[in-house]
């Protein structure tokens, strides 16, 4: 490309050009009027890392303007990195964040499809035809364990980035009370915001086995939950920093399925979690945020007093291919290790005969 032109600018002005380009790439993606038409992402390099960059500022800057929580996330997260740069830097290389390539893509679409009553549908074209113009989408990939953010462009969609993820270890499940990943479309329906490595799951066994933090929210003093590390079994996985509930026909509120942050990022790219769609601190604060014009990267829903109904929130389309969900067993070692986690001390071991039970 000439010049310095936006690659987004790129994109409108050319766009029907670049659809015909890739569907050449892309097999079957734009032959039909029924179909959604697929792009690669716009985003350059450079987009790319400043977006990893404010989320990793965001959360650092909510650290270090609190004195006690400053001091406990130098003593845990950032023990090698001391300074507010060094530990934006450190979070920001923790980013699995990554621009897909046309190969990805092409094998992405190829796994999407599945028969059902005889015909075959695409996981993918479900997902895209649910994201308003303008909007975004979130397709978690259970073969590759990733998560793919997906824009509709004024009828176009386009792959904007990818994030490693971590489902369940155990199989693929719809029924309530599985610690199975429950597959097809869902909805974000609730988000709860925390600081880097505080605990949003409560539970009654938190209470002597995490320590606790004086921090301050809303001008309020109040003591909250802490993991110890981000990326290292120390502690048993819990939810973390953010935390969006999904909701689903099959997929109660109560029954506790999140997309959130982990204190076991070296888990990320692999099947390890209890259910809930696990990722990186950073990425998943940087789905709070929004692209360049303003609009958010998730919104969040509402359901009904009842809770069988909703209305908006962003469309999560999870998805595994037949393969895939009746064949291999969950990964037996961590994919992604960015942070390399220091020596536990005496005061990190976890107490006698003390489990997880935190249903993460």
């Amino acid at each position: 490309m000439e010049g310095d032109m936006d690659r987004r600018e790129f994109l409108k002005r050319t766009g029907g050009a670049l659809a015909g380009a890739l569907s050449n790439t892309l097999p079957s993606l734009a032959r039909a009027s029924d179909e959604p038409t697929y792009l690669e992402s716009a985003l350059t390099p450079k987009e790319l890392e400043q977006h990893k960059t404010r989320s990793a500022e965001a959360l650092v800057a909510d650290v270090w303007s609190d004195e006690q929580m400053r001091a406990f996330a130098l003593s845990h997260f950032f023990h090698d990195a001391q300074t507010p740069e060094a530990a934006q830097e450190k979070l920001k290389h923790s980013s699995t964040m990554a621009i897909p390539s046309a190969t990805e893509l092409q094998e992405l679409q190829q796994r999407s499809v599945y028969a059902e009553r005889g015909r075959n549908t695409s996981a993918l074209d479900e997902l895209a035809f649910q994201i308003p113009e303008g909007k975004y989408g979130l397709y978690v990939d259970g073969d590759t364990q990733k998560l793919y953010l997906l824009g509709n462009r004024t009828g176009t969609l386009e792959f904007v980035a990818s994030f490693l993820t971590s489902t369940s270890a155990k199989e693929w499940s719809n029924k309530p009370d599985s610690y199975g990943t429950p597959l097809g479309l869902h909805r974000i329906v609730h988000h709860r915001a925390g600081k880097l490595g505080q605990i949003l799951s409560r539970t009654m066994e938190l209470e002597g086995h995490f320590p606790k933090v004086t921090v301050e929210v809303g001008g309020e003093a109040r003591q909250e939950y802490f993991v110890r590390t981000l990326n290292h079994a120390i502690d048993p996985a819990v939810i973390i920093t953010d935390a969006f509930a999904l909701w689903g026909p099959t997929t109660p509120l109560e029954r506790g399925v999140f997309l959130h942050g982990t204190n076991h990022e070296d888990t990320l790219g692999a099947r390890y979690s209890g259910g809930c769609v696990r990722m990186a601190n950073v990425d998943v604060h940087l789905l709070t945020g929004t692209d360049e014009r303003g609009v958010p990267f998730v919104e969040v829903g509402a359901l009904d007093k009842s809770g069988k109904s909703g209305r908006g929130g962003t469309p999560v389309m999870i998805h595994v291919s037949p393969g895939e969900k009746s064949g291999r067993p969950a990964s037996s070692k961590p994919a992604w290790d960015a942070n390399p986690p220091r020596e536990a001390s005496q005061q990190d071991r976890l107490p006698p005969g003390f489990k997880d039970v935190t249903g993460e």
